[in-house]
């Protein structure tokens, strides 16, 4: 791969002031269940090149699959092309150079048996979405309950990423990731028509961190504890968030919200509150690209800036923000290493590993202690207002909680701001995991609107 991105930053320099070329391959094997029943299985394996390109603090961009030296020099032509009718960018600082910091490679991010899963073929995955039916065969339910998968799927993959610029940087790495998850939909026998469903699911980089018999048994139990839903009065109580249900929120919400970009461009509500408490004094979010075994970590970002852990919130008090190459040019200040992307897109901020702490841990039994509501998952996150932070969501799997005991209930929403919302966290848990791109025990809020 490097030796044609050499050739591709060859060429560009011919023409531009400083070039960078990113290179990605990867290889995916999938399954896809449907009613307990293989649907699909496929095997794809893609490469890419991404081309950035700067004459005169113009910025242009192309991307090409076919990495043969004639489509890569088209690509270069056809970025340089872009920069010269592109107009002036005056907070363009330049491209990344080449960091004092070394590059150190996060420890357990390349599985050995999911090379050799990848190698031979789809018998292995097919075992292992098998097992997540029997898992939920395992678990007893009351005769008079009937569960049916409805979806499932399993996937292995290994990428490698490429990084070449003008300005020093030459540096690649590969990981491995392993995802499975499925859903049972429950039901009453004897002519009763309510339907719940249940999902549970995983991704990690290590196949032996996936215990898909577990994920089968969670996602009947799920589906199963939430026959005989009662509704809820509409009320203001304390609400106690699962780590999915976090990841759904903060995806959408606190996330972008902490990113540079948008708080540039004042989209966010947290612009010129660096050094404000905006949060429990409990709460400490760090966002780090190194963490061992982290979904996201990886030992440089989309631009080739060595990784690092980045503290984010301390003890509810603000304290930085996402950062990639462009947008701490414009703060004048460091990189936080915090450039996502893919070849086909130029990077921008993102989160890796988004961690949630707290000083204090919370038991399980503090946690479910006097009235309440849990929420396992929601549904509508995606269209919270990152510029406000409002959402109103469905909730997905609520149980309302009385003194330590869980009761299903049904047809509920939430509606809330973010922002107020993480002044009144309570309490984190002890049962951390990390759901995409966030790592986060359950939480509990004081207060959040709960509207029947």
């Amino acid at each position: 791969m490097f030796d044609i991105m050499h050739k591709g930053l060859k060429k560009a320099l011919e023409r531009c002031d400083q070039a960078e070329i990113y290179g990605e391959c990867g290889d995916v094997l999938s399954v896809d269940l449907e009613r307990g029943e293989v649907k699909k299985v496929k095997h794809v394996k893609s490469t890419g090149i991404g081309v950035r390109v700067v004459a005169s603090k113009k910025i242009g961009f192309s991307y090409t699959t076919a990495l043969e030296k004639a489509k890569v020099e088209e690509c270069v032509k056809h970025a340089i092309k872009q920069a010269r009718v592109s107009e002036q960018d005056p907070y363009f600082s330049g491209l990344p150079v080449l960091s004092t910091r070394s590059y150190t490679k996060p420890e357990k991010t390349v599985d050995n048996r999911i090379i050799e899963l990848l190698e031979g073929g789809s018998e292995d995955a097919i075992e292992y979405c098998k097992e997540m039916l029997m898992g939920a065969k395992e678990y007893e339910v009351r005769k008079s309950v009937m569960c049916t998968p409805t979806e499932g799927s399993f996937a292995a993959a290994q990428d490698e990423t490429y990084i070449l610029n003008s300005e020093g940087i030459e540096t690649r790495d590969t990981g491995t990731y392993v995802a499975a998850g499925i859903m049972f939909v429950a039901s009453e026998a004897g002519g009763s028509e309510e339907e719940t469903s249940g999902y549970e699911g995983k991704v990690s980089r290590m196949l032996s961190d996936i215990d898909f018999k577990w994920i089968g048994r969670e996602a009947v139990k799920m589906g199963v504890d939430c026959l005989g839903g009662k509704k809820l009065k509409t009320n203001e109580i304390p609400v106690v968030f699962s780590p999915h249900a976090v990841q759904s929120l903060l995806a959408y919400t606190l996330i972008p919200q902490l990113s540079a970009e948008n708080v540039q461009r004042k989209q966010s509500p947290y612009h010129g509150k660096k050094g404000d408490e905006i949060a429990s004094e409990n709460l400490t979010i760090i966002d780090d690209g190194t963490m061992p075994m982290g979904v996201n970590s990886r030992k440089m970002d989309g631009e080739g800036v060595p990784s690092q852990s980045t503290s984010l919130v301390e003890k509810g008090v603000l304290k930085n923000f996402l950062y990639d190459s462009y947008t701490a040019g414009k703060d004048d200040r460091e990189s936080t290493g915090n450039a996502i992307r893919s070849f086909s897109d130029l990077p921008c901020p993102g989160a890796t590993n988004f961690i949630i702490d707290a000083r204090n841990k919370a038991s399980k039994e503090e946690m479910f202690s006097g009235e309440g509501l849990f929420v396992n998952d929601v549904i509508g996150a995606h269209t919270a207002s990152r510029a406000s932070g409002d959402f109103s969501v469905i909730v997905q799997n609520g149980f309302v909680i009385k003194k330590g005991d869980l009761f299903p209930v049904t047809q509920v929403m939430l509606t809330g701001n973010m922002q107020e919302m993480l002044k009144h966290v309570e309490m984190l848990g002890t049962d951390t995991r990390q759901i995409y791109n966030v790592v986060s025990p359950s939480i509990k809020v004081s207060k959040v609107q709960v509207v029947s």
